[in-house]
């Protein structure tokens, strides 16, 4: 049984430990707030499309869009576009974004490239907004967040409060938009089926007969973070629109690399100098992450080339999977010659 003393003895020592241990709580807090993320993957079969680093694969208007601490922001103040460099057509998309208050922005798809203009017009837009501002207490249905702006009302009530991160998922196939908010179904639309009897705006928008086209960032003024951007590339494989010259370009400021899939035995005839082999034969045998990632870089474009362009598209189904931005090549190896790709010696 505890004396006077020992109670009192307890007591300070009590009230000793209490600031001391808040101390420690709080070091622990701010060690935990300030530690480093792991780096952004990609989901199976996506694809990122920001480094996190730069605007590389994509064009922004003058002063609206940058790079923050490994966020892609539209600036305070910027007004233009962020589009994609690559166009789309079907395809998932999968990003998060982060809502000052009052913000508005929009995220473009089959988008023409304006990086200054109506893309809401001339594109589709899909409202990004802080809809639970007071300034914006008279929205229509269709200026919601996640609506198909004048042609869609989206559903509202899963918006995170402003500064914390939202998760969005797009879908889009044929004449068909899915749009998904922090794990709801806010929009689920056939483009034709919403419009047969007008648009909810009375507009006429002439995006709407687009089927494929550049994804984009549509800025109002406001500042507004975007992360973990990734994609699926629904529509059937093609060959790459990408120019040789301009293959020739992102090689030279090592934004791309050059994959051989043809045979050993056809590489050793002739070669491009700094192209890297892997036999489209070994990659339908079934490839291995670990492995592939010590060949192959997953921060630049991969274009795969053969002798006539078949191969080189064949190798792509795999190479996708495993979340590469991987661009099959119709001219082959000869032609690549003939155009200035200098041969290994």
């Amino acid at each position: 049984m505890l004396n006077a003393t020992d109670l009192a003895s307890l007591q300070f020592c009590r009230l000793r430990l209490v600031p001391i241990w808040g101390l420690v709580l709080a070091a622990l807090a701010s060690g935990v707030s300030q530690a480093d993320e792991p780096p952004f993957a990609p989901d199976p079969g996506f694809v990122s499309l920001f480094d996190g680093k730069s605007l590389a694969g994509w064009q922004s208007a003058p002063d609206s869009y940058a790079v923050v601490d490994g966020t892609l922001i539209c600036v305070e103040g910027g007004k233009g576009n962020l589009l994609s460099d690559k166009e789309y057509a079907d395809f998932v998309l999968k990003f998060e974004f982060k809502l000052t208050a009052g913000a508005n922005n929009g995220l473009g798809i089959h988008c023409p490239k304006l990086l200054t203009g109506n893309l809401h017009m001339d594109g589709i837009e899909l409202q990004i907004l802080d809809d639970t501002a007071e300034q914006y207490k008279t929205l229509k249905p269709y200026q919601y967040h996640g609506s198909i702006y004048g042609i869609v009302a989206a559903k509202t009530g899963s918006l995170k409060p402003v500064g914390e991160w939202n998760q969005q998922q797009v879908t889009v196939q044929g004449r068909k938009v899915k749009v998904v908010l922090n794990g709801t179904t806010i929009v689920d639309a056939d483009l034709d089926e919403a419009t047969k009897a007008g648009t909810l705006d009375g507009q006429d928008h002439p995006g709407l007969k687009r089927s494929s086209g550049r994804l984009g960032f549509l800025g109002h003024g406001n500042r507004v973070d975007f992360r973990r951007l990734q994609i699926k590339d629904l529509s059937p494989l093609t060959h790459t629109s990408d120019t040789l010259e301009l293959v020739k370009q992102r090689l030279a400021r090592n934004e791309a690399v050059l994959l051989d899939v043809r045979e050993p035995a056809e590489w050793k005839q002739a070669h491009i100098d700094g192209a890297i082999l892997l036999a489209n034969s070994k990659i339908q045998q079934g490839l291995d992450a670990a492995a592939l990632a010590r060949i192959l870089p997953k921060d630049k474009i991969i274009y795969t080339h053969c002798k006539a362009g078949l191969r080189a598209l064949n190798a792509c189904e795999e190479l996708i999977e495993f979340g590469y931005d991987v661009r099959p090549l119709k001219p082959g190896i000869q032609q690549l010659l003939d155009a200035g790709f200098p041969q290994a010696k």
